[in-house]
């Protein structure tokens, strides 16, 4: 891959790209930021992505770009980007540091590649911890203030895990701290709703569209930490993770600890749906 980035209106290589100290995003983490994943060269699930960024930007009335999307494209084709994701971030702009920005701001508009290997479908166990959810009330809108986040990250890396769970006040398991969480109880998926209270995550989208096609029975209703022992399997899923069996929360094994067999299946199902939107793009 060529290490390459758009910053400034321009792709240029990634060692000469300067943000500015004074913009609002280094600031404030007055921004927000998506991650698109890049599969044999092809850009998959763009459009809800760059929907959701949209969506976003419109709630924290920061201007959306023009061209983004040609802007990718254009990327991970010069950067030769073959498997891993571009990191979009759009910040309110530059300005001395004062809290109430002026209604002239231009944003900033920062497209990184990045390479990554991804793990096979449910080929990597995961094991979790949980905290309570500590992060701000706007949990829908894909900030850059990700500090909760690494906080929740760090207590798991202490503790042997890879991921941190947000719990609500009544140990409603909310989300991971990079991934959405679907829970098998009485052979029934539940996950919890979008009702702003986690980030509407585009996998998580496309697992739902999967098991209404293939008729696996799934409600969107908080899972109960207080009933894990009720759980048959677990799992987690995301950009970058893709569908992956969830093993250990707090050193609690759900179910038999491996990969369930509805995991395995759901996780199979969406590498073949992702492995269809490259071939027909291929083929474009």
């Amino acid at each position: 891959m060529k290490p390459l980035c758009h910053l400034n209106a321009r792709i240029q290589p990634l060692a000469e790209a300067r943000l500015d100290p004074l913009d609002r995003g280094n600031l404030f983490g007055d921004a927000l930021y998506e991650a698109v994943k890049v599969l044999d060269g092809v850009l998959l699930h763009v459009e809800p992505h760059l929907e959701r960024l949209a969506g976003g930007l419109r709630r924290v009335e920061i201007p959306l770009p023009d061209s983004l999307p040609q802007i990718c494209a254009e990327l991970a084709e010069q950067s030769e980007l073959s498997a891993g994701y571009l990191y979009i971030q759009v910040s309110r702009g530059v300005r001395s540091r004062i809290l109430i920005p002026p209604s002239d701001l231009e944003p900033t508009l920062l497209v990184v590649p990045f390479e990554l290997q991804f793990d096979p479908p449910a080929g990597s166990l995961k094991r979790a911890v949980t905290v309570p959810d500590w992060r701000w009330d706007f949990r829908d809108i894909k900030t850059t203030s990700l500090m909760a986040t690494v906080l929740g990250k760090l207590r798991a890396g202490e503790r042997g895990a890879s991921e941190v769970l947000f719990l609500g006040p009544e140990q409603q398991v909310r989300e991971g701290g990079t991934t959405n969480v679907f829970v098998r109880q009485a052979d029934e998926w539940v996950t919890h709703p979008t009702d702003g209270s986690i980030l509407e995550g585009v996998t998580r989208g496309s697992l739902l569209d999967l098991m209404a096609a293939e008729n696996i029975p799934v409600a969107e209703r908080a899972p109960l930490l207080s009933e894990l022992d009720s759980w048959q399997e677990a799992l987690v899923c995301g950009t970058t993770t893709g569908v992956q069996p969830l093993v250990e929360i707090d050193g609690l094994q759900i179910g038999d600890g491996s990969a369930g067999s509805w995991t395995r299946r759901l996780a199979d199902a969406f590498d073949r749906f992702e492995r269809h939107l490259v071939a027909a793009a291929s083929a474009a």
